[in-house]
């Protein structure tokens, strides 16, 4: 009874471990099929920071003029020199006067006969009036009455040709009506010049000087929202980097925005004034133009983490075990960052590895990364 009852533990023992194996076996196959896929995202913290839009624009003065003759002759004599710094006022060319001068002393001269032809008729005119009708006739008063609005009007007529002999002979000598630097002068004495000649020499005003740049209409709706008296990038500072590479010392003053958007490029021109007195910046030079201004609780994400398109900015997150595509807005650019002013939500993380298609089942397990290890 014994040898047969060992007999009977034995297979049951045997029995018992084929389960146990079978059990253990099912139990690694299920954990080989459980899928887990390890993400790797970083936290979404808001910072403080200081950031610089940057434009492409190009170098403008604010005044400039051509000058032209106003009166024909030949030129007697050429003061100005081309990189000549002037002044509103400076003498610049003289034409030749002895013509003008002449039309002058002509002007006066029949000035002065004219004076005494009216002193003359108005003598009379008045004698005639205090004589009385008993003495002289109407028709006599009406005639020297006639004769004294003419030699009036003769008068006038005269000083008239006095003044425009005058101003005449005042454009013979060409000043300068701005103040800046003279451009080439290829002048010699005795050329001839005329009204419809063309310009002897051209004047740019170089300080202050002007830097047109343009931003897109959406960037000018964002600053007018800001700024609704049109004093755009106001507690902004605009600055110049120039083709050699270094910063422009003087910081920019935004004068105005153009009045309309330029069609094909949806954008509207920006005009900002600097002072310009060692004169560095060169009119039809260009720079880059710096827009820089500090911004508080705004998000940077770094750009090989988006995705652009004609829909606008996304970035993958995942909140609460949630893959999500999030739309973010774009207001700026900080080295290889977009600066973000969009709110995400609490315990957001954003994805920053490339997502493909994930199986449905799969658990996410989330790997924080700290942006130092990120950036190596």
């Amino acid at each position: 009874m014994r040898l047969v009852s060992n007999k009977y533990i034995v297979a049951a023992t045997i029995v018992l471990a084929v389960l146990s194996f079978g059990t253990a076996y099912s139990a690694s196959d299920n954990a080989k099929k459980e899928k887990i896929l390890t993400l790797n995202v970083m936290e979404l913290k808001k910072q403080n920071v200081d950031i610089s839009n940057r434009y492409t624009g190009y170098i403008t003065p604010i005044k400039s003029v051509e000058l032209v003759p106003n009166v024909s002759g030949y030129i007697d004599e050429v003061w100005a020199e081309g990189g000549q710094k002037v002044a509103i006022g400076d003498n610049l060319v003289l034409i030749d006067q002895r013509e003008y001068k002449a039309e002058l002393d002509a002007a006066k001269a029949a000035v002065s006969q004219a004076k005494a032809d009216f002193t003359n008729a108005k003598t009379y005119y008045n004698r005639m009036k205090k004589a009385g009708e008993k003495a002289i006739s109407a028709s006599s008063l009406d005639q020297a009455k006639a004769q004294f609005l003419a030699s009036q009007a003769t008068l006038n007529q005269a000083k008239a040709n006095e003044q425009k002999a005058k101003t005449m002979l005042d454009y013979t000598v060409l000043q300068a009506p701005i103040a800046g630097i003279i451009g080439n002068v290829n002048l010699t004495k005795g050329n001839y010049v005329a009204p419809g000649s063309e310009p002897l020499l051209s004047i740019i005003q170089f300080d202050p000087i002007r830097v047109v740049f343009a931003i897109s209409d959406k960037e000018y709706l964002t600053e007018i929202k800001k700024n609704p008296d049109g004093n755009l990038f106001n507690g902004e500072t605009i600055s110049l980097k120039l083709a050699s590479g270094d910063i422009y010392p003087l910081p920019g003053k935004f004068a105005f925005a153009d009045n309309q958007v330029v069609k094909n490029t949806d954008s509207v021109s920006v005009f900002a004034d600097f002072a310009n007195p060692n004169r560095q910046l060169l009119a039809n030079s260009y720079v880059d133009v710096l827009v820089g201004r500090k911004l508080s609780n705004v998000y940077l994400i770094r750009q090989n983490y988006a995705t652009l398109n004609v829909d606008g900015a996304f970035v993958n997150t995942i909140q609460n075990g949630k893959i999500k595509k999030t739309p973010f807005n774009i207001i700026g650019y900080l080295g290889d960052f977009y600066v973000t002013d969009t709110q995400f939500g609490k315990d957001e993380y954003l994805i920053i590895d490339k997502l493909g298609r994930i199986a449905q089942g799969t658990n996410l397990k989330l790997n924080v990364v700290k942006p130092q290890a990120e950036e190596k």
